[in-house]
């Protein structure tokens, strides 16, 4: 038989509790708690099927796989980046990033003159 969780949905109550009985069973109305007519049945995550368990070489490609994604996202999406590495850092990356471009700018300038 299926183990089924339950919540009570009176506010001073809340009580939660699994309950075991057939699918064509009626789940019950009432509170073993609070003794009141305010059960509700929760749905859970059923029988496990289409869950994939991965180990050793199977999930080593996986995790290479999902980190190339990954790489290739961050790349080309500014928005996914910042959310990846935290808003302060990408932040600090890009003034960085500013920084150095000014100066590159300014030392290519500076050659430029003395070359003539």
């Amino acid at each position: 038989m299926p183990t089924y969780i339950h919540v009570c949905t009176e506010e001073d109550c809340g009580y939660e509790w699994e309950d075991f009985y057939s699918i064509m069973d009626e789940p019950p109305k009432i509170c073993p708690k609070c003794e009141k007519e305010s059960a509700k049945r929760l749905i859970s995550g059923g029988s496990g099927k289409g869950i994939v368990c991965l180990t050793g070489h199977e999930l080593t490609a996986k995790l290479k796989t999902d980190a190339e994604k990954m790489k290739k996202e961050c790349a080309t999406n500014e928005s996914y980046l910042a959310n990846f590495i935290g808003e302060e850092k990408y932040q600090n990356n890009v003034s960085a990033d500013e920084k150095a471009k000014k100066e590159a700018n300014y030392a290519k300038r500076c050659f430029k003159r003395v070359d003539r």
